[in-house]
């Protein structure tokens, strides 16, 4: 999954197109200069970006550099598309956020890690402070900041740079190209969307969840997504989705890393804040939560029939939305967890389960790990996979280079699923009848339609390349084996444990007289330290 790119979200406020009343402000567009742009300026007040609108960080420290020196030599910038609010005053950007927010970024020194964002997150992931510092370095070389121009025009500066000078004057001279919709809340609406509908301009995922952006399942990937930063405000539930949307966030995606050679562990689901992370989080939302595609995208067609699926409706008041999301934290908790929340997590290591032979993250992967740890707890097999557990996890590093192949072969989002979860239950299925040799298991592996293009050789760059620099992937590979090779091992099942999963365990028991020492404590895995100890002393003491 590619790291996100410059993170511009938090400089335009969110707001419903119907908080802002019925009918747009007659006459001419609402014109302003670059300078009120600035965030103690009356007008940047006023600014809003419709609650729907996409995440705004899809654009490269370049583009923005260029957007802005395009701006300021005179060179020709798609006009923005503006919704003037009669009611309110406020005005919302129809089509334009990220030319507009790139306009903000730089007036305000903010490229995700300046003022106005480090008071929108509550915390700046260090990829997106490394591209808002990129950018900064950039704008400086190419075309200076905000701050320098206004002051060199100021004379407050001393400067010889006649560019840079008559860049300055822009600020005070020139205005964005402006279009205004006229009409009432619904055709401003209508119109995102019809400007929207191409797929060049808007991805077909984001499209879908625009339009249902009401039902529960688009709100709680939203709000997921946004760690819960006042998603919502209309329904009468936000603070609450807000609250635990912050907390599932933090359960899915763990302590916000990079992986790189500076970092001690991984990112557990990859990088958030990205299109990628977003689409996963929504198929992690509608998978656990039995929402098929036909229940939120419209009736679909087979043949000259309809199929008839009862549609999914729209969350009134926010209850739906926290049902859905109390799921998704049940299963996040399965999966990882230090048994604080959760004395039954699984605790399962995300380097051995989602990351490929590449060091690559893969979704799907992840998306398998999480359905492997729900089908273990609702068949009752949790005991049975802990007595394997570590031979198990050990073929799938040993042959980190399937994930590779089925992402490969089987495409994007979902597709892999169901064969990486396939995969899962064939070795177990062998580890626990008695076979352990790679081969054999391989064999039972390609005998299944969806394995059957597997083969056991590794897709890790050869050594004996003729680069003289290491590439990403090789560093990316190096990153995930040095994570496997330090990693920690559970006392119980001996397996891999990730130290947000260490569980506290007493070697002897307390219930035996075990005491709070040192000598006494020993680092297991959630489940391992619960119900399967708990299993082995009972059938210890059924043995006697």
């Amino acid at each position: 999954m590619p790291t996100h790119r410059v993170n511009l979200d938090a400089l335009i406020k969110r707001e419903d197109f119907e908080t802002g009343g019925a009918d747009s402000v007659g006459g001419k567009e609402p014109i302003f200069k670059v300078e009120e742009l600035s965030h103690d300026r009356m007008y940047f007040t006023v600014l809003r970006k419709p609650d729907f609108q996409r995440t705004t960080n899809n654009w490269s420290p370049e583009m923005i550099v260029d957007l802005v020196k395009s701006w300021l030599d005179g060179d020709l910038v798609p006009a923005l598309i503006l919704w003037h609010s009669k009611q309110s005053g406020k005005v919302f950007i129809v089509d334009g956020a990220h030319r507009l927010s790139a306009l903000i970024g730089w007036v305000n020194d903010d490229y995700g890690n300046g003022a106005i964002s480090r008071d929108f997150f509550d915390e700046i992931p260090p990829a997106q402070a490394k591209f808002h510092k990129t950018t900064q370095e950039l704008m400086a070389q190419r075309v200076g900041s905000y701050k320098e121009l206004h002051r060199m025009v100021m004379k407050t500066l001393p400067t010889d740079d006649p560019e840079k000078v008559r860049r300055g004057r822009a600020i005070a001279t020139l205005q964005p190209a402006i279009q205004k919709v006229e009409g009432d809340a619904r055709t401003a609406e209508n119109s995102f969307l019809k400007i929207n509908a191409n797929p060049a301009t808007i991805d077909p995922t984001d499209l879908d969840l625009i339009r249902a952006r009401r039902k529960p399942n688009a709100i709680s990937t939203r709000a997921l997504m946004r760690a819960g930063t006042d998603y919502y405000a209309k329904l009468t539930k936000a603070k609450e989705i807000d609250s635990l949307a912050k907390e599932v966030h933090g359960i899915v995606f763990g302590p916000i890393l990079e992986l790189s050679t500076q970092s001690p562990d991984v990112p557990r689901a990859g990088q958030p804040y990205s299109s990628e992370a977003f689409k996963m989080v929504l198929d992690m939302v509608n998978m656990f939560n039995g929402v098929t595609p036909a229940m939120w995208q419209g009736q679909k067609t087979a043949g000259k029939k309809k199929v008839q699926v009862a549609q999914l409706q729209d969350d009134a008041d926010g209850s739906a939305t926290l049902e859905y999301l109390k799921k998704v934290k049940d299963i996040g908790t399965l999966v990882s967890d230090n048994g604080t929340l959760n004395p039954g997590s699984l605790g399962l290591d995300q380097a051995v389960y989602s990351y490929g032979a590449t060091g690559k993250f893969h979704p799907g992967a992840f998306l398998a790990a999480l359905r492997l740890a729900q089908e273990l707890k609702t068949t009752k097999k949790l005991k049975v996979f802990t007595r394997v557990r570590k031979d198990f996890e050990e073929f799938l590093v040993r042959h980190k280079f399937f994930i590779n192949q089925i992402g490969h072969s089987k495409g994007s989002r979902t597709r892999p699923v169901e064969s990486v979860l396939q995969m899962h239950r064939i070795i177990l299925e062998c580890l626990q009848s008695g076979i352990s040799d790679d081969k054999k298991i391989i064999r039972k592996l390609k005998r299944d339609s969806r394995l059957e293009e597997l083969k056991d050789v590794s897709n890790i760059p050869k050594d004996d390349t003729k680069r003289k620099k290491f590439s990403k992937s090789v560093q990316d590979a190096g990153v995930i084996r040095s994570v496997l090779d330090g990693r920690e091992r559970c006392k119980l099942c001996g397996s891999r444990l990730p130290p947000s999963c260490r569980s506290k365990d007493h070697k002897q028991r307390q219930a035996d007289q075990g005491v709070g020492t040192l000598a006494n404590l020993q680092f297991t895995h959630p489940y391992c330290n619960t119900g399967y100890k708990e299993s082995q002393v009972a059938k210890g003491k059924k043995s006697k």
